[in-house]
């Protein structure tokens, strides 16, 4: 039967050399029947290749020749059209494929310069929801009370948090939300081309903004971290320039929360009830939520406790759920590493590092249910902490401690991403003990796992003396730190001395963009998976997604 393949190539333009590994010998009739029609030049490697280096060797310089030789170069938009010629179904060319491009560049042709466009077309995310979430925290923060009375100071808060909600209020429905709600409403398959489409074009868009200023940022990083002001200036201005899938959902969350300004019955009303439904289910296809937006500092609970009902229906309430979490310094490759373990999706751009806190659900097939406990696992991405020297009007480094606390508190088991650049492991050993002793759940301490990144090469001799080096450095700090009132780090967390601390390779074996995934960084994060997974099974049942959201809403409060 595969050789009725090649019948549809007959009499089409196929200049393709054509290589056919053949495991038994008397297949080789039909290879030389191959060679007369279509005409097509074909290598014949078979069992006469004993070894593998005999195998690949032939395959090697047959790809080198072809590479050699001055070829005209073909896009994939001419590939297509091949393909189509010979008769090999294009998805593209699917009705759904079409229609989802269609409403995608419906909302992308209105794009000229990104910040312009989020202003105009998301306009409730923008500095009106950073004014209320500024409103919001300053209820525990209290950085401008000054000599008020704490009671006229929270009523004076409360007066213009209103005030706030009532501004952005009044924002009508844009054009491009209209367009993004048609298509998250259509059906489930023209929903995920649309999806698609939509993030492969601001993929695109922003490439050519943001290319630059990431350039800029990674080189100041580098060569000038102590040029604060100026790494937070640039830092500042990707954000401002970055547009991508999220920023449409979170504008959802923010016309969620605005509900009850839309009328009762109308088109419009029902669809943004249908909002928290839609998220639900992107959840369930594998597309991480934000929690905490990382720009404005602060979650939209409203939406967040929708989204997670809806999720706790589409289950069919059978959504006992086990949380892990990562935190650990900006670049240390918390967001990869997560990916490679459980097959995740979480944004892992060059240069571009998480901000906020998002979470992805993955269900639990029903042999491994019984053994973990749980019908799904929640994991949770957080931004990087940074050093707290680089200070920011928007109070980040308060916020990167806020997001590791509650990322604590609503974590099983919390991944701690340690880098190996001695500047800045102390100030960040620092900041984790200090979320982790902010964090006090159900008089449990927290179960952690220290991840050390970039270890290739580096003797187990060496990798002992380092732990052992770590944890001396860490009681030391414990014992310093008169807050803390503990003397050793397993009074403060707990962990398996046999598997508390993991050496993880760097995951390019060589430099990109040449270089090969490192088999060693997956073998290492596999290894891990299955103690994090043993792990599980020993935590004790925390409840469902009802329980998880209503922990999200005291905690976030409490930290």
């Amino acid at each position: 039967p595969k050789v009725e393949y090649f019948k549809y190539l007959q009499g089409k333009q196929v200049q393709a050399k054509l290589i056919l590994i053949s495991s038994k010998r008397g297949k080789s009739f039909r290879l030389k029947m191959l060679t007369v029609e279509p005409n097509l030049k074909t290598t014949n490697l078979s069992e006469t290749k004993t070894t593998e280096t005999e195998l690949v060797r032939p395959l090697q310089e047959s790809v080198s020749e072809m590479l050699g030789k001055k070829s005209k170069k073909v896009s994939l938009e001419n590939l297509a059209e091949r393909a189509r010629c010979c008769e090999i179904l294009v998805d593209d060319d699917s009705d759904e494929c079409r229609s989802a491009l269609k409403n995608a560049r419906k909302i992308t042709a209105r794009i000229d310069k990104i910040s312009e466009f989020k202003d105009e077309e998301l306009p409730t995310q923008g500095n009106i929801w950073k004014a209320i979430s500024w409103v919001q925290t300053e209820h525990w923060r209290l950085r401008k009370v000054g000599k008020i009375k704490l009671e006229e100071y929270h009523k004076t808060l409360e007066r213009e948090e209103k005030e706030f909600k009532k501004k952005q209020q009044r924002f009508e429905m844009t054009t491009t939300m209209s367009n993004f709600l048609n298509g998250l409403s259509a059906s489930e398959v023209h929903r995920s081309y649309f999806l698609k489409w939509l993030e492969m074009t601001l993929e695109d868009l922003s490439r050519h903004q943001l290319s630059a200023l990431l350039n800029q940022y990674v080189t100041l990083k580098m060569k000038c971290p102590k040029e604060t002001d100026k790494i937070a200036d640039v830092d500042q201005q990707i954000s401002i320039s970055s547009l991508q899938i999220k920023h449409f959902f979170r504008e959802c969350g923010q016309r969620y929360t605005c509900m009850a300004d839309v009328p009762e019955f109308s088109n419009l009303r029902r669809k943004v009830e249908q909002l928290p439904m839609f998220a639900a289910q992107m959840l369930l296809d594998g597309v991480p939520l934000e929690l905490v937006d990382g720009d404005a500092a602060n979650i939209p609970l409203t939406w967040i406790n929708a989204v997670l009902t809806e999720l706790h229906s589409l289950i069919q309430s059978n959504s006992k759920v086990k949380v892990i979490s990562v935190i650990g310094v900006e670049n240390s490759g918390k967001s990869t590493l997560l990916n490679t373990m459980f097959g995740t999706r979480f944004a892992v751009d060059k240069g571009m590092c998480t901000r906020g806190a998002f979470m992805q659900m993955i269900t639990v097939s029903k042999h491994v249910k019984s053994k973990i406990g749980c019908d799904c696992i929640m994991l949770i991405d957080t931004e990087g902490l940074k050093a707290h020297k680089i200070v920011q009007d928007d109070h980040s480094h308060e916020r990167d401690i806020e997001v590791a606390c509650l990322a604590v508190a609503l974590s099983d088991i919390t991944i701690i991403n340690i880098s190996k650049d001695a500047s800045v492991e102390k100030e960040f050993l620092r900041m984790v003990l200090n979320a982790l002793t902010r964090v006090k759940v159900e008089d449990k301490k927290p179960l952690c796992h220290f991840v050390q990144v970039h270890m290739t090469g580096l003797p187990a001799s060496d990798q002992k003396k380092r732990d052992k080096a770590l944890l001396e450095q860490l009681n030391v700090m414990i014992q310093r730190d008169l807050q803390i009132k503990a003397t050793k780090l397993a009074d403060v967390v707990s962990y398996d001395s046999s598997t508390w601390i993991w050496h993880l390779p760097s995951v390019w074996r060589g430099t990109p963009p040449m270089a090969s995934y490192s088999s060693d960084y997956s073998k290492t994060a596999q290894a891990l998976k299955r103690c994090l997974l043993t792990d599980l099974s020993k935590c004790p049942e925390r409840g469902d997604l009802m329980d998880f959201a209503k922990r999200i809403e005291s905690y976030w409060e409490s930290v």
